[in-house]
């Protein structure tokens, strides 16, 4: 799409994503198509190894011939991160576009949702984060109880920790304003999960306006998200080490 003047550069983060990922690409490319909006989508793997990103190659170049409006594979030499992946995605929008954004690459928020996510944050005429979820009004949820479990506690750190009153943080569908965000690249440094609480707290430092919209989320099978990423992740929020 060079040339071609962006309304939001999207990024989907990728470790170990090549059997999970091609549908929901297919379905995000086909409802970004219908829309008339000018999105780019940008896979970045987090350094799976040569054989799983030759795979995603493969899967990104199937779909590019239908959507020329999805970039090559940008892969990560060495795993870093998801927090790493979609940084280093948003480093290569151009420097003009409006508003830069992620989503999860298992569909877990469905296609039609992150675009009508992506149109709210379009709507608004002021810099602002806006993020899918799963707790705020409207929101249709299924996952099982272990992860509402650990979802509900996380929650209740942010808010004990950091006062933050945002029902859920760490849903894998954000928008934030592009010029916002490259002003302020530099000072980001999560580099795993803890990135979508370092955007809300940059975000609410900045006095930029948050807004959480409910979306359809189902839980998928293969998650990346662990007991010992929840760990290092809960710790980090206890001992107020992000967004610092």
């Amino acid at each position: 799409m060079e040339g071609v003047k962006l309304d939001c550069f999207l990024v989907i983060p990728c470790f170990h994503e090549s059997e999970r990922v091609p549908e929901f690409l297919n379905l995000l490319c086909a409802e970004i198509a219908s829309s008339g909006l000018s999105v780019g989508v940008q896979l970045v793997d987090d350094g799976s190894g040569t054989r799983e990103v030759e795979q995603l190659r493969k899967v990104t170049s199937r779909v590019r011939n239908v959507y020329p409006f999805v970039g090559e594979v940008f892969a990560l030499k060495e795993n870093g991160g998801k927090g790493l992946a979609i940084r280093s995605g948003w480093a290569l929008a151009p420097d003009d576009c409006p508003l830069l954004g992620f989503v999860d690459a298992d569909g877990s928020v469905a296609a039609s949702e992150v675009v009508r996510v992506l149109r709210v944050a379009l709507d608004l005429d002021e810099e602002s984060l806006v993020m899918a979820s799963r707790r705020a009004k409207g929101a249709r949820v299924e996952r099982s109880l272990f992860r509402k479990f650990l979802a509900g506690s996380f929650s209740l750190m942010t808010r004990v920790f950091y006062g933050i009153r945002i029902l859920d943080t760490q849903c894998g569908c954000k928008f934030v304003s592009g010029p916002w965000y490259r002003e302020q690249a530099l000072a980001f440094s999560e580099d795993g999960f803890g990135l979508d609480l370092e955007l809300i707290l940059r975000a609410r430092e900045s006095g930029m306006s948050i807004r959480e919209v409910g979306v359809a989320w189902k839980e998928v099978s293969g998650s990346k998200v662990g007991f010992e990423s929840c760990w290092r992740l809960g710790k980090a929020v206890a001992l107020r080490r992000i967004g610092g």
